[in-house]
């Protein structure tokens, strides 16, 4: 069944930001690092039934080597290191303030476009989005604030946000040097979470979070299960769907709908407590993610439609 693109869209943003929620649960009785090898896991399987039943060539002879190389990198900026860092950071701090400082990546991404291209011009409201971004962000952080953060904190916030700039270097990554390449958006999804994958082997023996066991662990290991079937693999076959119908200017509206729905069920799930620097800070943040991405358009956008 073929859903109506716009629906999918909404429904994508949700589904993204309700794995918040998911890695909490799946932190409560596994360590960062596992959660993060079992959902590029349960993504990569699914990413892979769909390439098998794929009737594209994957890519084309000319592209192979440059490919290969090229993806370890893109898989490690966009996957393996913020997945970590997210996973590591809710361990020390709340979902709804991990969704929301995720939804400055692209404020961080239009710094890095510009410090990366001569010729990219950034115009005065994406200049006010960016520094109005970043007065939203250290709202959020609030470090002058030492009753409403302990320091634990804000290491995990500082984490968080670290992962919002590993994927603004991967957005930039996949632009400047993968979008030449003859590759299928199913390929490069599937080498990238695949490649992630085994990645995190790497780093599973030393990460180890206190471990609050609910029980048999069997909650856990069903939040990291879903995490990984739908809201990585799922979700990501999702993305470069609505990506094909809408184009990507329209489909850049899910940033704004992932982070309502991440602070919404980290209250409604998990009671998770909203300051009110967080509140102001949100609403800023918010704000500028819409002035850097160009305003709440869900028209189909013709010129970047695939066929």
């Amino acid at each position: 069944m073929k859903l109506n693109p716009r629906l999918e869209l909404f429904l994508l943003g949700g589904l993204w930001g309700l794995s918040y929620v998911l890695i909490e649960v799946g932190l409560r009785d596994f360590s960062p690092a596992v959660v993060v090898f079992g959902r590029l896991l349960g993504g990569s399987l699914v990413l892979l039934v769909a390439l098998i039943f794929s009737e594209k060539p994957f890519i084309k002879s000319g592209s192979r080597r440059k490919f290969w190389l090229l993806m370890p990198i893109q898989a490690l900026v966009a996957s393996a290191l913020p997945y970590l860092a997210i996973s590591y950071g809710e361990t020390k701090t709340s979902t709804a303030i991990a969704g929301m400082l995720n939804a400055a990546t692209p404020l961080f991404t239009v710094v890095f476009v510009k410090l990366t291209s001569s010729s990219e011009v950034v115009g005065r409201r994406k200049g006010v989005g960016v520094v109005l971004g970043l007065v939203g962000v250290a709202l959020i952080l609030s470090p002058w604030n030492s009753n409403g953060h302990s320091s634990a904190q804000l290491v995990g916030d500082l984490v968080v946000l670290l992962a919002s700039i590993s994927y603004a270097l991967g957005f930039v990554y996949t632009k400047r040097y993968l979008g030449a390449l003859s590759a299928t958006p199913i390929m490069v999804a599937f080498a990238q979470i695949s490649i992630a994958g085994a990645i995190s082997i790497l780093y599973l023996p030393f990460f180890h979070a206190p471990r609050h066991p609910s029980g048999s662990a069997v909650e856990g290991f069903l939040a990291i299960v879903v995490l990984g079937f739908v809201q990585t693999g799922l979700a990501t076959l999702m993305y470069h769907r609505v990506v094909r119908e809408l184009g990507a200017t329209a489909s850049s509206v899910v940033s704004y709908i992932v982070p309502l729905v991440a602070v919404a069920a980290g209250v409604v799930l998990l009671g998770d407590h909203l300051s009110g620097s967080f509140l102001a800070g949100a609403g800023v943040v918010l704000i500028s993610v819409v002035m850097v991405a160009g305003g709440f358009k869900v028209k189909r956008d013709a010129a970047t439609k695939l066929p």
